[in-house]
């Protein structure tokens, strides 16, 4: 496992206290004693990984340090770490003062030093790390999925083995044989091991700001940079969720490996549906997936009732809050899956088995004429990314009948 594997596992345990506490709340009550043992459990566990986190860090940096010995931008400290300056602003004061700069020209000539390409100039990386910020709060994808870097080339192909699995077992066709002594070992076949690739796609956000919005830089930056900061949050979540892999991501919607639970009852969910979906889930993947629901789902989980016609979550009591775990597995509700009785409106999914990959930009480009007449100027914002599901073919476990996935789609 790696630094990132450690630091998406640790988020995931910290996921479990939050709703240990959030149901304990909402339910004004103090925390059961299993409940209590349970957060316990969680928090010496999340202490583990965090040193573990905290040595595998040090090591990054010192191979860092050995490899950049020269790196102006990184200066020894007293107690034998180092220090890194901010990152470049090409010298504006903040994004208000670049996007000014693009509009109405720079007598400084910063915007001459900035990178640029055939779909605009380069965002100083003190403001572009920021649109691109990964938003735990307000994204389900990428602070659980396995984020690969852009690289250098950054728009390049990037190619990854993947175990092509299915019928050919848990290890994609690496299996153990056991013999006789002095007998000849039987022949198996060889794993099947094959290459996906991920190649950034051009994804292009438009924005119109008002001239006189522009004019008062040093008032519009932060707002401008958070309005850039959530389109690009939203849209990326949606295409990691559904996208179709033409021309974009590939979603965890449309994974090829995904196992695909048919509904009980049309239109509906019930307690069988969850049950059966948790039972196709990859085993390893119990302690690190979650629920992905549609908001058009929350009413009729709320609801949720037991084979004796007993409501599970708010059992008759109206003041209790919204379930935030479903058997035990933290609950996301979003806006962006399909509405409640169409396929993925419930899905249970381990996000570290989803690739991303980033690329170059973003860049930022401006029409002179589009909406010349009502005083406003159209930015168009470019960056490259791609994503797709790792595992390609539901996997047979080894009792050659059960088929799992760490995509679980209700159907």
């Amino acid at each position: 496992m790696d630094l990132l594997a450690l630091m998406q596992k640790r988020s995931t345990l910290c996921d479990k206290q939050q709703a240990l506490v959030n149901k304990a709340v909402t339910e004004s009550r103090p925390m059961s004693d299993p409940e209590d043992l349970e957060f316990n459990n969680l928090q010496t566990e999340i202490d583990g990984l965090a040193k573990t986190i905290e040595k595998a860090e040090i090591m990054v940096n010192r191979a860092k340090d050995l490899d950049q010995p020269t790196d102006p931008l990184r200066r020894p400290m007293p107690d034998g770490g180092v220090q890194k300056d901010k990152l470049d602003d090409g010298g504006f004061k903040n994004l208000g003062e670049f996007l000014n700069a693009v509009k109405f020209g720079d007598s400084s000539g910063r915007i001459k030093n900035l990178g640029t390409s055939d779909v605009g100039i380069l965002i100083p990386p003190a403001f572009s790390q920021d649109i691109l910020r990964v938003s735990p709060e307000k994204e389900i994808v990428m602070p659980r999925a396995n984020n690969i870097p852009a690289g250098d080339p950054p728009d390049a192909e990037f190619t990854i083995p993947y175990f092509q699995q299915g019928a050919s077992g848990a290890n994609g066709g690496v299996s153990l044989t056991w013999s006789a002594e002095a007998q000849p070992v039987a022949s198996v076949n060889d794993p099947v091991l094959k290459d996906m690739t991920l190649k950034p796609q051009e994804v292009n956000g438009m924005a119109t700001i008002n001239n006189k919005t522009l004019i008062n830089w040093q008032a519009s930056g932060s707002f401008v940079q958070g309005l850039l900061q959530q389109a690009f949050v939203t849209g990326r979540d949606f295409k990691f969720l559904r996208g179709n892999g033409v021309g974009c991501p590939l979603g965890v919607t449309n994974a090829p490996g995904a196992v695909k639970v048919l509904r009980n009852t049309a239109s509906t969910i019930k307690l069988a549906d969850v049950a059966s979906m948790l039972g196709s889930l990859l085993p390893e993947s119990m302690s690190s997936a979650v629920w992905v629901a549609s908001i058009s789902v929350l009413p009729v989980l709320v609801q949720l009732s037991d084979a004796m016609g007993r409501t599970i979550f708010i059992q008759g009591d109206a003041t209790k809050g919204i379930p935030s775990m479903l058997l035990g597995i933290p609950v996301h509700w979003t806006g962006k899956t399909k509405t409640l009785g169409n396929e993925g409106d419930l899905m249970l999914i381990d996000f570290q088995y989803y690739l991303t990959k980033a690329g170059s930009g973003p860049y930022i480009a401006i029409s002179e004429h589009y909406k010349f007449n009502t005083s406003q100027t159209v930015f168009r914002i470019t960056a490259n990314m791609d994503g797709q599901p790792w595992v390609k073919d539901a996997l047979l476990l080894e009792d050659g009948v059960t088929s799992v996935s760490p995509y679980v789609i209700l159907k």
